[in-house]
């Protein structure tokens, strides 16, 4: 069973169950808040959750073309990487949000 790290992303900590290494994980955090960052310097004004999800698609967008091609293997396991990181940051943004309504 996977280990829990916590992340920051857009100033929010989530807390992320996987078999990677707590390093592996920070390092493609880290890359995600650049992309963020990246986003809102163009002028983005929308929602951290919106901006999360431009940003999954950006690099998902990323992987599929990386070096003009798809490397099915290399696709296959990342996604579900990024699939499973992706449903905890919307699961955790759904439950903010419901937390947030609720004050």
């Amino acid at each position: 069973m996977g280990k829990k790290i916590e992340v920051t992303l857009a100033g929010r900590t989530f807390s992320i169950k996987t078999e990677d290494s707590p390093g592996k994980v920070q390092s493609a955090a880290d890359l995600v808040q650049q992309k963020l960052d990246q986003v809102r310097g163009l002028g983005s004004t929308a929602g951290s959750d919106r901006l999360m999800a431009l940003v999954a698609l950006n690099l998902a967008g990323e992987l599929l073309t990386h070096n003009g091609h798809v490397n099915l293997d290399v696709e296959k396991t990342q996604s579900k990487v990024l699939i499973s990181a992706l449903n905890d940051v919307v699961s955790q943004a759904e439950i903010l949000r419901g937390v947030q309504t609720l004050n």
